[in-house]
């Protein structure tokens, strides 16, 4: 408790002055999105600046007391903000102070960085000169992720960006990191990473192009299945010859079992991609009532087999910039006695 209450009455006026680096929104439980902006406070003024321009966004006036803190007219209990080891957590914000460095060249560190492939406790990274285009590894498996990079400056502290997907480079922006040092072999970053601040090591690695294969991936790295927002904020998703076209491939694969008396709703859940493609599926049942229940392998392994094989969709768009985005999609199977009696999004 008392470590608790020493971390929130370290957030007070003298020790919040000065330029932070927001890095990451908390949106919900473990689930950051990336952000980059500058929050300057100085004096009783908060200043929301862009990095890009170092022009102000915006300006609060802050109102400190022991308790809490008065953002213009709304005031907050202190306990939504502190200062731990130089992190900032300002409500929803998560904020670091630009760390002070050697001076970096942005045209020498981007030379470096083509110079060979990099590797993280996260996999490879392969930059490339054309169009600032950038090949993601993972660990994992032997795949990759096509990307945008970008070498920002701002006020002699130098920035690594990745960015963008394989549509485009002006969208889905990754957690932007902070370069301390670089050396031919050897770069240091520093940025947010699941849920924290950390110094990030990036190494000289080796990988074959046959190494590298196209595989079903999100254009939005941070699509969140418990995001409202991600879930339903779209329109335009379909399947190619619509939901007909979905019923007359389910007939023409689906086998009933004999003698089945199973009845219910199979249920499954995936994303299409900005490309069209599905992935990602889950499903789930229940019987008439709503009430969780477990369908036969031969009828669940069949339902979620042939859906997985429907890849030939119309992606979503945003409804405000109208640009192709990931969604989340439902299709549920309403079974009785071992057919499906109808199919429905």
């Amino acid at each position: 408790m008392s470590c608790s209450r020493d971390h929130n009455l370290s957030f007070n006026k003298e020790n919040v002055q000065g330029e932070w680096l927001v890095q990451a929104i908390h949106m919900d439980k473990n689930y950051y999105k990336p952000n980059a902006f500058i929050m300057e406070f100085d004096g009783d003024s908060l200043y929301y600046k862009n990095m890009d321009e170092e022009k102000f966004l915006a300006k609060r006036k802050l109102t400190f007391s022991k308790d809490s803190l008065k953002i213009d007219t709304v005031q907050l209990p202190i306990n939504k903000f502190k200062v731990v080891d130089n992190n900032l957590h300002f409500i929803r914000s998560r904020a670091s102070k630009i760390i002070s460095t050697d001076s970096l060249d942005v045209k020498e560190v981007k030379s470096i960085l083509l110079s060979n492939p990099w590797k993280t406790n996260k996999g490879v990274f392969i930059f490339e000169n054309e169009g600032d285009k950038m090949r993601f590894i993972p660990s994992e498996k032997e795949v990759y992720k096509k990307y945008c990079y970008e070498i920002r400056s701002y006020k002699g502290a130098v920035f690594l960006l990745k960015k963008g997907n394989q549509i485009a480079c002006d969208r889905d922006y990754q957690f932007i990191e902070q370069i301390i040092s670089v050396s031919d072999n050897k770069m240091i970053t520093f940025g947010f990473e699941n849920g924290t601040f950390k110094r990030i090591i990036y190494t000289n690695a080796e990988v074959s192009e046959t190494a590298i294969a196209t595989k079903f991936q999100l254009c939005d790295l941070y699509l969140n299945k418990n995001n409202p927002r991600d879930r339903y904020y779209y329109h335009g998703t379909e399947y190619n010859g619509g939901l007909y076209h979905i019923r007359k491939i389910i007939n023409q694969k689906y086998k009933v079992p004999e003698n089945s008396k199973e009845s219910g709703i199979f249920q499954v859940r995936f994303v299409v991609n900005c490309e069209g493609k599905a992935g990602f599926f889950e499903h789930q049942a229940f019987d008439y009532d709503y009430k969780l229940k477990t369908f036969s392998s031969t009828i669940s392994d069949q339902i979620f087999d042939i859906t997985k094989g429907l890849q030939d969709w119309i992606p979503g768009v945003h409804p405000k910039s109208n640009q192709v985005i990931d969604t989340y999609i439902y299709l549920s199977f309403r079974i009785k006695d071992g057919k499906i009696i109808r199919i429905y999004p």
